[in-house]
């Protein structure tokens, strides 16, 4: 488990207090509601205008116009104003936890990457022949990938489906799959979009992937800066070495900080909080501390 899974890592903030000063969640539903009202704006008909510019269309794509795979994830159909509100509802809901829970930078890029990866999914689709050839625009690739992991998460926290009926999170997320499922193999290409999106959420959570973290771990290249080399003492054979202590292995090193929290939290999840002594008590909010600083 990294640093930034735990549940002490994350900000205590809560609540809308943060809108545009913290986190990339609240930016994101606020361009998509930007580009739908840019949408209402420039129709001529059902679509036009901005709709149809950056709509998902595999034969716009093989023509060039491959910014038609990441377009769609910001735009929603103009009449269907329902739609839009419930998925940035949903959107700023699950993303701001997963946010806290994972980074501002790892959320954005799981979020853009979701939907490209979705409509790629849909495109690939097509050109076997297993779709047939659809316009689909919609956030609900994104955001159902965002659902999933949360549902992973906490799956037993309840939510009211349709502000009316009290679900455990994992049953909706179910219910979700199962009805885009239907939808798909019924060859609507929406809920193939949506279904793809769950499916690349799953493979998220499940492979522990960090986007943010391919390219940190790449090394970056010393071009103009010669290396510093490690400084060498050369011992005559008859000269005995001034330090005798070099011959013996060196201690053990403690344990690390997240081990030992690590195995706490495993002791928790096992037996509850009120298996941990004082002194554990105390190392866990020593931790949770001690990482927040860090990421300031």
């Amino acid at each position: 488990m990294g640093i930034y899974d735990r549940e002490y890592y994350r900000d205590d903030t809560r609540g809308w207090s943060g809108w545009g000063s913290r986190g990339t969640t609240p930016w994101l539903v606020g361009i998509t509601v930007a580009v739908w009202v840019g949408q209402l704006a420039t129709r001529h008909a059902d679509w036009g205008g901005l709709t149809e510019w950056g709509a998902y269309s595999a034969g716009h794509v093989l023509r060039g116009e491959v910014w038609r795979l990441v377009t769609p994830t910001f735009l929603h159909f103009p009449n269907g104003l329902l739609h839009i509100i419930f998925s940035m509802l949903v959107l700023y809901w699950v993303g701001r936890q997963l946010e806290e829970r994972y980074g501002s930078r790892e959320f954005l890029a799981f979020y853009l990457i979701a939907g490209f990866l979705s409509y790629l999914t849909l495109f690939l689709a097509e050109l076997a022949g297993v779709m047939a050839p659809t316009a689909v625009i919609g956030s609900n690739a994104a955001v159902d990938a965002a659902f999933v992991v949360f549902a992973f998460l906490y799956p037993h926290q309840r939510i009211l489906l349709f502000f009316v009926l009290p679900v455990p999170v994992w049953g909706a997320a179910v219910g979700f799959v199962l009805l885009n499922a239907v939808g798909a193999a019924a060859g609507a290409g929406f809920p193939f979009v949506a279904l793809a999106g769950a499916g690349y959420g799953a493979l998220y959570y499940l492979g522990g992937v960090r986007l943010t973290g391919v390219f940190s771990s790449v090394p970056s290249p010393n071009w103009g800066r010669s290396r510093s080399q490690p400084r060498l003492r050369v011992v005559p054979p008859d000269e005995p070495d001034d330090n005798p202590e070099a011959d013996e292995p060196p201690p053990p090193p403690p344990e690390r900080m997240d081990d030992r929290v690590d195995r706490l939290l495993e002791k928790v999840s096992l037996h509850g909080q009120e298996s941990l002594t004082a002194e554990e008590r105390e190392l866990l909010f020593r931790a949770g501390e001690h990482y927040k600083k860090r990421r300031r």
